[in-house]
């Protein structure tokens, strides 16, 4: 099994050199416009990918690639159970929620991901029935349970759960990986809470609407935010820990301005630094699942950064978002 990480470990030195160099993202940002991105970004890794119909779908592809490049690397079922269970979660939110909200019962016409550990039948019988409900793991049992209870229309409540699956999936399959990733997951969830709190108060959301949203699993407990939200401290209580003064002097600026694009990219910046910098084992599954994050991470930016070009967004204003170049 060593040996096999050293092959491992070398090969995703070698896949590290695929991710966008700063040179590339400088030229990106200085982009005239959305054509102009393109044609820069066909000539990186992601042009094999470019023959979909849309960037959508490109990037949709390119990430199933990597996960699957990187299991054949790996027979590990800590990291197999890492990438694909998240793979999961995501089908499980379009199949359910076609089913329950959208199309009154029938999923077949939801576009979904390929397949991770849940097969696409299984998830999709088991809104109706309890013999495919008897193959979901735990963690998605009980959410499926509590969407089916949520009143008709209920599309916000819907998320709110599966948003909460998705944490607590992450929190678990990841950590299994490496306690390592524990820091990485929870100052996530940290950073997420903060951003929901943060923009629910400049829209003067009710306290006990805002607490139904936040996340557990972060370094301080939904009760804590709330608390601090009612008394206007949300940026006190973010500093006390350690690494997130910058942060939160972000949030306490967006909380002044109502704009989170710097905040956001501070959270980003720092997300980065743990996945680049994290102490994680040399021999192992750790360094394939974070250079995972860090492919979806730089998808993610891409998709801002062409939104942004397509809709004429000022370099100056992008740059304020993105941790890049």
């Amino acid at each position: 099994m060593k040996n096999g990480f050293i092959y491992a470990n070398g090969r995703i030195s070698g896949e590290e050199k695929t991710l966008l160099d700063q040179r590339m993202w400088q030229m990106l940002l200085a982009a005239g416009d959305s054509e102009e991105a393109l044609r820069l970004l066909g000539d990186t890794w992601y042009g094999t990918f470019m023959q979909y119909h849309s960037m959508d779908e490109s990037f949709l592809r390119a990430m199933e690639v990597t996960e699957e490049e990187l299991i054949e690397l790996s027979e590990d079922e800590r990291l197999v159970r890492g990438i694909l269970h998240r793979r999961d979660v995501r089908n499980a939110r379009y199949l359910w929620k076609s089913a329950l909200f959208l199309d009154k019962g029938s999923a077949g016409g939801v576009e979904v991901e390929r397949p991770g550990l849940l097969g696409i039948d299984i998830l999709n019988r088991s809104v109706a029935s309890d013999e495919a409900r008897d193959e979901l793991p735990p963690l998605f049992l009980s959410a499926l349970e509590d969407v089916t209870a949520l009143d008709p229309g209920d599309t916000a409540g819907f998320d709110m759960r599966m948003d909460r699956l998705a944490a607590e999936v992450e929190t678990k399959e990841l950590t299994d990986i490496n306690p390592g990733f524990r820091n990485f997951v929870t100052t996530h969830l940290e950073q997420r809470n903060f951003l929901t709190a943060g923009r629910c108060h400049v829209d003067g959301v009710p306290r006990q609407e805002m607490s139904e949203m936040l996340l557990p699993g972060g370094f301080h407990d939904p009760e804590e935010i709330a608390g601090a939200y009612q008394r206007g401290s949300l940026r006190d209580l973010m500093a006390e820990t350690p690494g997130f003064e910058d942060m939160a002097a972000a949030l306490g600026e967006a909380l002044e301005e109502g704009s989170f694009l710097r905040y956001e990219k501070e959270c980003d910046a720092r997300l980065l630094e743990l996945l680049q910098k994290g102490a994680f084992p040399v021999f192992g599954p750790s360094p394939l699942a974070a250079f995972v994050i860090r492919r979806e991470m730089e998808m993610n930016h891409l998709r801002i950064l062409l939104a942004a070009k397509a809709a004429g967004v000022p370099q100056s204003r992008l740059r304020k978002r993105l941790p890049r170049g």
